[in-house]
Formats: C-alpha cells, sequence, structure tokens
C-alpha cells in the first residue's frame, strides 16, 4: 500500500511538471504569434486583407452547412454561431470538447492575423446579424484599415 502511494504521488508529480510545460510552451507560442503578427508592412496589410476576405469566405460559405444560433458556439447538431462555424471549418465536430480547444486556438489566430476581433464577431452574431451580413461587415469595414486588433 505504501508503495502504491508514493507511485501515485510520484505520477502526479510527472503529470503536474508536463501540464506546467505545456501551459508555458503555450504562452510562448502565443507571445511568439503575437509578436509576429502585429509587424506593419505592406506584406502583412496584403496578407491581412487576404485573411480578411478567407475569413468571411469561411463565414459566407461554410456556414451554409449549419442553422445559425446565439449565445453559444454550437447547440450539439448542426446549429452554430459564427465562431462555431470557423472552429468547424478548421476540424471541429460541433460536439467534442477537448478537439474544441485547438480549433478555438487555430481560428484565434486566424482572426488576429486578419484583424478581426473575436468579440466583435460574436456580438455580431448575437444581436441578429446572418452569416452572411456578417461576411460583408467584415468585407467593408476590415481588411487593411482595420482596428479591430
Amino acid at each position: 500500500m505504501y508503495w502504491q502511494s508514493m507511485a501515485q504521488q510520484q505520477l502526479l508529480r510527472q503529470e503536474s511538471s508536463v501540464s506546467q510545460t505545456l501551459r508555458t510552451y503555450k504562452k510562448q507560442l502565443t507571445q511568439n504569434i503575437e509578436r509576429y503578427t502585429h509587424v506593419p508592412n505592406i506584406s502583412t496589410v496584403s496578407q491581412q486583407s487576404n485573411q480578411v476576405s478567407s475569413i468571411s469566405q469561411i463565414i459566407r460559405t461554410y456556414g451554409k452547412q449549419f442553422i445559425q444560433i446565439r449565445k453559444q458556439y454550437t447547440d450539439g447538431f448542426s446549429g452554430r454561431c459564427v465562431m462555431g462555424v470557423i472552429m468547424s471549418y478548421y476540424g471541429w465536430d460541433g460536439k467534442c470538447i477537448t478537439n474544441a480547444e485547438r480549433r478555438l486556438y487555430a481560428a484565434l489566430v486566424a482572426l488576429r492575423q486578419a484583424g478581426i476581433s473575436k468579440e466583435s464577431l460574436i456580438e455580431l452574431n448575437d444581436s441578429g446579424a446572418t452569416f452572411d451580413e456578417i461576411a460583408d461587415y467584415l468585407d467593408r469595414n476590415c481588411g487593411s484599415a482595420n482596428s479591430n486588433r
């Protein structure tokens, strides 16, 4: 019994060590992404414009596969909000919680690179804008002159 308890404690220490290492790595990765996506130069501006149209295109076309919902990413079936659509584009099935974190991260990186605020997308979605209206808004208001970072 004593050896089993020691083995469990050792496993817990290793697990928390791995968890801490992953948290540190994630923090460093996030900082690197933020550092390298804020460099304002001509290629970045052009890239942002393309990324905005990519995000609006995802919302406009990929959103057609889902019923638009409000106040939550998914209903667990075929309903998605605008963020749920983007996450699904990056591979989320709308159900798996562990898969959701990675897909949310991919969506957030894409939004950051395009200079689009996640909060503004959620606000548009939850205030009643359709997927097409959100995509139109991004096409009109984001691109190279975006200040929603």
